[in-house]
């Protein structure tokens, strides 16, 4: 699964985003006036966190809730909640009823610049080394992501969920899953609203390992308050006798 991830720089982001894209990316005001729109170590499951959303007629950067309500779920805002759906799974997002729409007409792009997976030590240790896996030069990415609307009793709310799918060789030793994340000259295709189901399934590979590094952090991290570069501080060296 992927349940952190980061997005440590704003600087020159939306230009770089949108050259990528070829242009045509749409800005919401509120993306950019919102606390969200900041450096972010730490983005957790139900917090706002950018994305670009395919519209029938544009694309759009906005904020959502990172965790997706489809529109026919009970009201997210009170009552009986939804379960929290943080990510879709790329062998059964066209059979779920949360999913299979989203992956018709509601795609999205989920930059970030890493993420998080915990190691154990064993499968008996209670102990996990906090992960944080990321390009070794830094650079912006994006997970292929789904989003919905929904009606609750504050409005609409816009929310949504990172793809994952089998982990590659280097992520394999820490998790059985990882996100899915899109090369850049597939981002205008997944955004694409003519491609269909299928179209759009086949985007989605395991993603190469490239340049990719995995470093221990410290368990700062594992705090959703937390959300600083203190989260990002290497590990300390282990104990003798410690796998990592």
């Amino acid at each position: 699964m992927c349940g952190r991830y980061t997005l440590t720089s704003q600087e020159g982001l939306i230009d770089d985003l949108t050259a990528a894209l070829g242009g045509g990316l749409a800005v919401a005001p509120e993306l950019v006036a919102s606390d969200a729109w900041r450096p972010r170590f730490n983005i957790a499951p139900t917090q706002l966190a950018p994305v670009i959303a395919m519209h029938r007629d544009h694309r759009a950067f906005e904020l959502m809730r990172w965790g997706l309500v489809p529109f026919w779920a009970a009201d997210a805002g009170g009552g009986k909640r939804p379960p929290l759906m943080i990510n879709a799974r790329i062998e059964t997002a066209a059979q779920k009823p949360a999913f299979r729409d989203a992956l018709d007409h509601r795609r999205c792009l989920v930059p970030a610049d890493g993420f998080y997976e915990w190691k154990r030590d064993g499968h008996a240790s209670k102990h996990a080394q906090a992960m944080w896996i990321h390009p070794g030069a830094r650079r912006v990415i994006a997970f292929a992501g789904l989003w919905a609307r929904a009606q609750t009793d504050a409005g609409e709310l816009h929310s949504f969920a990172i793809i994952t799918g089998p982990p590659n060789a280097l992520v394999a030793p820490i998790h059985d899953r990882m996100p899915v994340i899109l090369p850049r000259d597939r981002w205008r295709a997944w955004l694409d609203p003519a491609l269909d189901r299928d179209g759009a399934r086949a985007l989605l590979d395991v993603p190469a390992i490239d340049d990719w590094r995995a470093d221990p952090v410290t368990d700062r991290v594992n705090k959703v308050d937390h959300d600083d570069p203190a989260c990002l501080a290497p590990a300390p060296p282990p104990r003798q006798g410690s796998l990592f």
